[in-house]
């Protein structure tokens, strides 16, 4: 099979560099994540713009939407009221007041 199941010893020498390897390698993803603090506030800012700019919108379109509803009725109203009148009768209540 060409396997073993020793394991080979490391030297000192193996470990520091292993170590300083590794360190080296924290710093550049360290570096890597950093941006600049400006940049990320900007970010920020754009996305809470956005967000408030979309809430705004959904506002508007559900204000929109309720006038409709509300012209809708009313001109139903009129149109009941246009009926009545031609079939000759103001109302289906008493006549006393």
């Amino acid at each position: 099979m060409g396997q073993t199941t020793r394991i080979e010893r490391s030297t000192v020498e193996q470990v520091r560099a292993r170590i300083a390897y590794l360190r080296e390698k924290t710093k550049e993803a360290s570096k890597a994540k950093s941006f600049d603090f400006e940049q990320r506030l900007a970010e920020v800012r754009a996305k809470e713009a956005a967000a408030r700019a979309e809430k705004k919108a959904q506002k508007k379109a559900e204000r929109e939407k309720s006038r409709m509803e509300i012209v809708k009725d009313v001109t139903m109203e009129q149109d009941e009221d246009n009926m009545m009148q031609m079939m000759g009768f103001a109302g289906f209540g008493t006549s006393k007041k």
